[in-house]
C-alpha cells in the first residue's frame, strides 16, 4: 500500500496494463455450467473459445460452419481487449492509475490530486495481481445474475400466457353464464307461458259465462219485442194491461242482469312482472358483472399476511335444539349457509329438514322435507340453494317469503358430503369412500378432478372429512379428523402443506373466514381455529358448546354461525365478526 507521493515511473506500466493484457481463456461452455477450465481452441466462425473436452460436440451439434484454431497457433498470444472506455475517467479522460480506498474510487493522475490527503490509495499497478480471483467470482456472479435474470424472463412470458389463457377462461365463464341465463330464461318462459295459458282458460271461461247471459237477454227481447209492438198496435185493452204487467217483471230481471254485467270488468289481458332482484340487474346495466387482476408471488403475500388477522367473536344469540313434537328426531344441523341477504340456511339431517332461520335464527316459513337424509347446503344465488344428498345433488329454490321448492336433481357417480361454490357454474365436493377426497361438480353435473392436487392415500367415512375453497387464492382445503391435520392445497402451483397444530383435534366443518382466511370446527377441544391460507396459526376462539362440527360465515364477513353435534345438547349459535389490528 502506498501512502504518501506520486511515483512518476509506475503510469506507463498501469497504462499497459489497461491496453494490453496476457490472459488466460476460459471456456466459454464450461464457465456457463460453473466450471474453471482453460480454452485451447478458438472457433473463428462462432468467436467461442473451447477446451478439448467441449470441441467435439461443439462442432458435431452446432449448425454451420467451424474454423476451429488453436489458441497457441493464434499470431500472439497477447490479447488486446477492448474495455470500451472503461478505463477512462470519464472527467478528465485519463487513464485510470490509482484507486482510493477510502473513497472507493477510481482516479486518474488527475483525480488522485483530490485525493492526496486520503489513508489509503495505491497504484493499481501494484494491487492489479490481486483482482483475478475476485473477477473470476464476478463473473461467475454475472453468469447467475443473467440466469436469475432469464428466469424472470420466462416467468414474466409464461404469466402473460396465463393471462391470455385467465381471459380465455373469463370468456368461457361468462359463456357458461350466459348459457345457464338462457336456460333458466327458457324454463321460466315455459312456465309462464304454461301459468299464462292456465289464466286465459280460467278468464275465457268467465267471458264466455258473461257472453252466454248476455245472449240469452237478446234471445229473450227478440221474442217479447215484436209481441210487444203488435199489442201495442191490435190489441184489446186487456191485453195491453195483462202483457204491461207481464213484460214489467221481465223487464226487471232482463235489467239487473244487465246492471250485473255493465259492473263487470271484460277487457282482460295477462302481463308479465319482474321480481325486484331482476329489476336491479337490468338498472345496472353491463355492470352486473366485473373482472379483477390477481397477482401470486411476494406482493400478494404480503397484501395476504396484512389482511389475516386474528378477530373477536362476541356472542349474538345461541338457540338450544330439543326434539320438538314435529320433530321425529333430535335435530343435527349438518350443513348451514348464509342467503346474502342475512337469512340462514340450515339443514337438519335427521329430521331430513331445510330450513330458513331468521337473523335473530327465528324459523321463516315451513321446512321442506327432502326424501333422504341432507348432508350438506351451499347458496349458489338469494333464490337457489344445492344440497347434498346420497349420491345426488338437490337444487332448491327459496323465495323471499321464505318458501323452498324442488327444482331439479342431479344423479353423481360419488358419494358427496360438504359443498361450497369455487364458481358461480361449479361447485367443490368431499367424497366419502373414493380415494378422489375432493372433486368438482358444475351446476350441469358434469364432475371433474384436481388435476394438480395430490391427497393422502386414503379414503374417508361419511363425516371424516370435509372440504372448502378460496376462491381468490386458489386454495382448497381438506381436514381429517382422525389424524388431527388441515391440509392446505394450492390447486394452480401443486403444492401443498400439512397443518398440524394443538389447538387443531378432530378437525371437522371448514369454511371461508374473513380476508380470504379459513375457519376449521376444532371438534374435541370445543373451539374454532383460524388459520390462513399458507396454513400459520392466527387463534383460537371457545365457543361454549361441546364438539362443534358445522360452520359458516356470512358473505360480507361480519357473522358467524356453528352448530354441534352432542347427543342431548345441541345448539346453535350465531357470533358477531370484530376485527382487530392486533396481531
Amino acid at each position: 500500500m502506498a501512502t504518501g507521493g506520486l511515483h512518476e515511473s509506475n503510469r506507463g506500466n498501469a497504462s499497459d496494463f489497461f491496453g494490453e493484457c496476457a490472459i488466460t481463456q476460459s471456456c466459454e461452455p464450461c464457465m456457463k455450467a460453473n466450471i474453471a477450465k482453460a480454452a485451447t481452441v478458438l472457433c473463428k466462425d462462432c468467436n467461442e473459445y473451447l477446451c478439448e473436452t467441449c470441441r467435439n460436440p461443439h462442432i458435431i451439434y452446432k449448425g454451420g460452419k467451424h474454423g476451429v484454431v488453436s489458441i497457441q497457433d493464434k499470431e500472439s498470444s497477447t490479447v488486446v481487449v477492448d474495455m470500451k472506455g472503461m478505463d477512462k475517467c470519464s472527467q478528465h479522460g485519463k487513464g485510470f492509475e490509482f484507486y482510493c480506498e477510502d473513497h472507493c474510487k477510481l482516479c486518474c493522475t488527475t483525480c488522485v490530486i483530490e485525493h492526496r490527503k486520503c489513508e489509503q490509495w495505491d497504484e493499481i499497478a501494484s494491487i492489479s495481481g490481486q483482482k483475478r480471483a475476485q473477477l473470476h467470482g464476478l463473473r461467475q456472479s454475472f453468469l447467475k445474475l443473467k440466469s436469475d435474470a432469464g428466469a424472470i424472463v420466462a416467468e414474466c412470458k409464461q404469466s402473460e400466457k396465463d393471462l391470455n389463457a385467465s381471459v380465455a377462461d373469463v370468456s368461457k365463464d361468462i359463456d357458461e353464464m350466459k348459457e345457464r341465463m338462457i336456460k333458466l330464461f327458457d324454463a321460466a318462459k315455459r312456465e309462464l307461458l304454461t301459468e299464462a295459458n292456465a289464466l286465459k282458460s280460467e278468464e275465457v271461461k268467465r267471458l264466455s259465462i258473461m257472453q252466454s247471459v248476455s245472449t240469452t237477454v237478446i234471445e229473450e227481447i227478440n221474442q217479447l219485442f215484436p209481441m210487444c209492438s203488435s199489442i201495442a198496435d191490435n190489441g184489446t185493452p186487456q191485453q195491453m194491461f195483462i202483457l204491461s204487467k207481464q213484460v214489467e217483471e221481465k223487464n226487471k230481471m232482463i235489467e239487473s242482469k244487465i246492471n250485473e254485467q255493465r259492473i263487470t270488468q271484460v277487457s282482460s289481458t295477462v302481463t308479465l312482472a319482474y321480481t325486484g332482484e331482476l329489476s336491479s340487474i337490468f338498472e345496472m346495466g353491463t355492470k352486473f358483472m366485473k373482472v379483477n387482476l390477481e397477482r401470486r408471488g411476494n406482493p400478494s403475500s404480503i397484501s395476504s399476511l396484512s389482511q389475516s388477522r386474528p378477530v373477536t367473536l362476541e356472542l349474538i344469540v345461541s338457540l338450544n335444539l330439543p326434539k320438538s313434537e314435529d320433530n321425529e328426531d333430535e335435530p343435527l344441523l349438518t350443513g348451514v349457509d348464509f342467503l346474502s341477504d342475512g337469512r340462514l340456511v340450515a339443514l337438519d339431517n335427521s329430521n331430513k329438514k331445510c330450513m330458513i332461520l331468521s337473523e335473530g335464527l327465528r324459523r321463516l316459513g315451513t321446512p321442506y322435507t327432502l326424501e333422504s337424509r341432507p348432508r350438506d347446503v351451499a347458496v349458489l344465488s338469494n333464490s337457489e340453494i344445492v344440497v347434498t344428498c346420497v349420491k345426488c345433488l338437490r337444487f332448491l329454490s327459496v323465495s323471499s317469503d321464505n318458501v323452498i321448492s324442488l327444482t331439479r336433481q342431479i344423479k353423481t357417480s360419488s358419494s358427496f358430503f360438504s359443498i361450497c361454490c369455487k364458481t358461480p357454474t361449479q361447485m367443490v365436493v368431499s367424497t366419502s369412500d373414493d380415494i378422489r377426497n375432493v372433486r368438482m361438480i358444475s351446476v350441469d353435473g358434469v364432475e371433474t378432478d384436481f388435476q394438480q392436487v395430490e391427497f393422502p392415500k386414503k379414503t374417508y367415512k361419511l363425516g371424516y372429512s370435509y372440504s372448502t375453497y378460496v376462491q381468490s387464492k386458489n386454495t382448497l382445503v381438506l381436514t381429517d379428523r382422525l389424524d388431527n391435520t388441515v391440509y392446505m392445497y394450492d390447486t394452480v402451483k401443486g403444492t401443498s402443506r400439512a397443518v398440524t397444530n394443538g389447538n387443531i383435534q378432530e378437525p371437522r366443518g371448514a369454511c371461508v373466514g374473513p380476508g380470504d382466511t379459513v375457519m376449521v370446527c376444532s371438534n374435541f377441544m370445543n373451539s374454532v381455529v383460524h388459520l390462513t391460507v399458507d396454513g400459520d396459526f392466527l387463534c383460537t376462539y371457545p365457543v361454549d358448546m361441546k364438539y362443534p362440527c358445522t360452520i359458516c360465515v356470512s358473505r360480507d364477513g361480519t357473522r358467524l354461525a356453528v352448530s354441534n353435534c352432542v347427543s342431548g345438547d345441541k345448539k346453535l349459535k350465531l357470533y358477531k365478526i370484530i376485527p382487530t389490528l392486533n396481531n
